[in-house]
């Protein structure tokens, strides 16, 4: 895809910038911006503590592993893939690993670069701010371990068929933009 970048619209200036609100997992800091217009306007920014990692696993007979947790944000129980934020500079695909791990007991029985790929990476909502998720798919899982999860994390596992899994996206029933955008990428890279 090319661009023009004299077509681009023009970016704000940020005049200053406070934060609201901070706790382990975000912060909201309030900017205040010219518009190109040169009027003020004020802009609410969600900022997250770190990146987020999430793993599209398939088991021995090429079946995804999916949980099914309730989140409080949208009110709903959602399909969605093991995953959360990686510790400062670590390692993402560790980080998503462990996550892996930790949530469902599973990993890959060989981590390289053919069980372990590098999906790409999503923003969460690049309208409230720089919150990004890397998204990596790992073949071969096995029950390794028992599970570790955070004591607000309430998580039932399953396990689909890709057909089963790319029909829920299709017919909207996942809505949830780290799975969306795994299946997407695996279906163009062929691997799905």
């Amino acid at each position: 895809m090319t661009t023009n970048p004299a077509n681009d619209p023009p970016a704000w200036a940020t005049r200053a910038t406070h934060t609201a609100f901070r706790n382990r997992w975000l912060a909201v800091e309030i900017d205040e911006v010219e518009l190109p217009t040169g009027a003020a306007y004020e802009y609410t920014r969600l900022l997250s503590a770190a990146a987020g990692v999430a793993v599209i696993g398939f088991n021995a007979a090429g079946h995804v592993l999916l949980e099914r947790e309730y989140r409080h944000g949208v009110g709903q129980v959602v399909w969605q893939l093991p995953g959360g934020l990686a510790d400062g500079d670590a390692d993402l695909r560790a980080a998503g690993l462990r996550e892996l791990r930790e949530e469902t007991g599973h990993a890959p029985a060989q981590v390289n670069d053919e069980t372990v790929r590098y999906l790409g990476s999503v923003w969460d909502n690049p309208g409230f701010g720089t919150a990004i998720s890397h998204v990596y798919a790992a073949w071969g899982l096995e029950r390794v371990s028992d599970t570790r999860r955070d004591p607000g994390e309430f998580v039932a596992l399953h396990w689909v068929t890709p057909a089963r899994l790319k029909e829920a996206v299709r017919a909207g029933v996942i809505r949830d933009r780290v799975v969306v955008a795994a299946v997407g990428w695996l279906v163009l890279n062929g691997w799905m």
